[in-house]
């Protein structure tokens, strides 16, 4: 005990448990979080997925009604079918048998047609009421057979046209027409269509492989999910081929899983609890559960859990050893070094004491020596910083401008072939005027910085130059007030912002209007940019507030965010450099419609912002 009562002792002993404490509750946080997020990611993944597998089967069932829809509303196909049934069932002579036989060829072939060269689906069947079937795909003929006789067919009349998807089955007909198809199952989508009168008149039935349709589902489950699809009356259809299955442990377990993100339980086929999800479709009213063994995911986080415990003993076994260390080598010496340290400031720092009183710690003395040698260093680099400074802005500025390219040469010179063309001479003359006035000041390499009146002339040459290519289409407002006109602004400031217009205004219909005014009062001015096109999106206003935010907090160099070939954060970045604090910069949409940008400087500058 009179150990602990020595200064050394003490800090020991105090340090140790504070340590300690510190990384065991870190270590608790830490595993508390990161156990709830990978069950929260685990949970969001399988049900991304489980969506996404139903997105799936939904558009191929929508593919399948789109088919027969095809076919029903075929005027070409209700023309010949309406001649099918005018023609007897049995022909009596040559003249109706040849007839018929090419009635039926017709019909086949629409029904190629539609499946398309890559087959959609393999075979449409088209029945009628009088015990006859139509058959386009593989199985290509007229033949006998009653659909009144099938059991789909009281259901399927009495949805008066809706569609009906049977489950899995086999095919007869099928089997017996090609080895391809041998073996095959199939999921059927059938309705019926009507005449003018309402009657029945047929029935259409487009069949599609059940391997085709749950290929997906077949790669997944081959890993360790299991997988089964249900159909709104509760029959299975994945797996197709029955397995173990059972439809209503199916629908037990997918109730709890409905309330909720995931369920856990065990599901058919499996001796161990899965976590699993379930997906309903609203269009076919199909039900899918998905489910990943649960042992992978507690197996993860005890690992986690693992390795965080072994991280954190060897962590408290540092502080501890550290806290011994300290605890021996930190003693009065290190109160003069503080002091020292304490009255740093930057006036200061070349003034260095010649004397230098020793301690009985040699590392204390050479961190005193040390210290005082970094007072020396610093404040050369001190004053090298501020020399540099002065010629970092310069060469930022000629970077930024760097970036600016013309993008219109191309339009132009067509617009210049067209009018010439024409035997227009006097617009080309002012057409090519503008645009040596502006391929001249944008290739300009004098300066970095220019008078708000020379970018406001280019601004105006350029706009008349794109008024000769679209005519009277594009209207343009300048109004900037002559005693702006010298205030120095950086190179290219407003061009891609005017670029930004034609680029997205003109994707709404014309006329297209676009504002450049210029406002001054006392000890600021700005410059206003307005458009009456589709604006800026809510997402692009809070990705630019959000990246300015960011570039306030961290500084560095620019980093362009696009537009026409030059960022917003450029444009912001040249602002602030010339401007500092006192820049503003603000991007947004008007009440009316269309985008507003702002840029100017005031003595107590707001700095950059974007606007909903």
């Amino acid at each position: 005990m009179a150990r602990y009562r020595t200064v050394r002792g003490n800090i020991f002993l105090w340090v140790s448990i504070l340590l300690v404490c510190v990384l065991l509750a870190f270590s608790l946080v830490v595993y508390d979080y990161a156990s709830n997020v990978a069950r929260e990611r685990f949970a969001d993944t399988l049900t991304s997925l489980s969506k996404s597998v139903m997105a799936n089967l939904d558009a191929q069932v929508a593919e399948m009604n789109r088919l027969s829809l095809t076919l029903i509303y075929s005027k070409v196909f209700r023309s010949l079918y309406s001649q099918h049934l005018a023609l007897p069932r049995s022909p009596a002579t040559v003249r109706e048998r040849i007839a018929k036989l090419e009635n039926t060829e017709a019909l086949i072939e629409i029904g190629d047609t539609i499946l398309g060269p890559n087959q959609s689906a393999p075979q449409v069947n088209v029945f009628d009421q009088r015990g006859e079937m139509i058959g386009a795909g593989y199985f290509s003929r007229l033949i006998e057979r009653d659909a009144r006789l099938e059991p789909w067919y009281s259901e399927v009349t009495g949805k008066n046209g809706d569609r009906v998807i049977l489950p899995p089955h086999m095919d007869p007909l099928q089997e017996e027409t090609s080895i391809v198809v041998k073996g095959k199952q199939y999921i059927s989508l059938v309705r019926s269509f009507q005449d003018p009168l309402l009657s029945t008149q047929g029935i259409i039935e487009v069949m599609q492989y059940c391997d085709a349709m749950f290929a997906e589902l077949d790669l997944l489950a081959g890993s360790s999910a299991s997988i089964f699809v249900l159909d709104s009356g509760g029959r299975l259809l994945y797996p197709f081929d029955g397995g173990l299955a059972k439809s209503s442990d199916l629908r037990r377990l997918s109730a709890p899983a409905g309330s909720g993100p995931v369920a856990t339980g065990i599901l058919p086929g499996k001796r161990d609890p899965q976590i699993y999800a379930t997906a309903a479709s609203r269009d076919t009213g199909w039900t899918l559960v998905f489910g990943e063994p649960s042992a992978g995911l507690y197996s993860s986080i005890l690992q986690y859990a693992t390795r965080i415990a072994l991280l954190t003993l060897l962590a408290i076994l540092c502080s501890l050893a550290a806290s011994y260390f300290i605890s021996r080598r930190v003693t009065v010496p290190i109160k003069a070094l503080h002091s020292e340290i304490e009255a740093l400031e930057l006036h200061n720092l070349d003034e260095v004491a010649e004397g230098m009183p020793r301690s009985d710690l040699s590392e204390i003395d050479s961190l005193r020596l040390a210290f005082r040698d970094m007072r020396l260093k610093l404040n050369e680099s001190v004053r090298e910083a501020v020399s540099l400074r002065a010629h970092e802005k310069e060469a930022q500025l000629v970077a930024l401008q760097s970036q600016l390219n013309p993008h219109f040469l191309h339009n132009m010179l067509q617009t210049v072939a067209i009018m010439a063309e024409d035997g227009a001479l006097a617009p080309i003359q002012s057409l090519i005027l503008n645009l040596s006035k502006v391929l001249r000041y944008v290739s300009s390499s004098e300066g970095t910085t220019a008078t708000l009146g020379t970018e406001v002339e280019y601004a105006e040459c350029y706009l008349a130059a794109m008024r000769a290519r679209f005519g009277d289409s594009l209207g343009y407002v300048i109004d900037v007030p002559d005693a702006m006109r010298e205030i120095v602004v950086p190179r290219l400031i407003i061009q891609p912002f005017i670029e930004n217009c034609f680029k997205y205004a003109t994707s709404s219909r014309p006329p297209w209007r676009i504002e450049l005014r210029g406002e001054r009062s006392t000890g600021r001015w700005a410059i206003e940019l307005l458009d009456n096109g589709p604006g800026f999106s809510e997402a692009a206003l809070e990705r630019v507030a959000a990246r300015i935010s960011a570039r306030n907090r961290k500084g560095g160099g620019p980093t362009p965010l696009g537009i026409s070939g030059m960022g917003i954060l450029n444009s912001y970045e040249r602002l602030r450099l010339s401007f500092g604090e006192g820049a503003v910069f603000e991007i947004g949409n008007l009440p009316a419609g269309g985008a507003r940008v702002v840029m100017g400087a005031s003595p107590n500058g707001r700095g950059g912002q974007a606007n909903g």
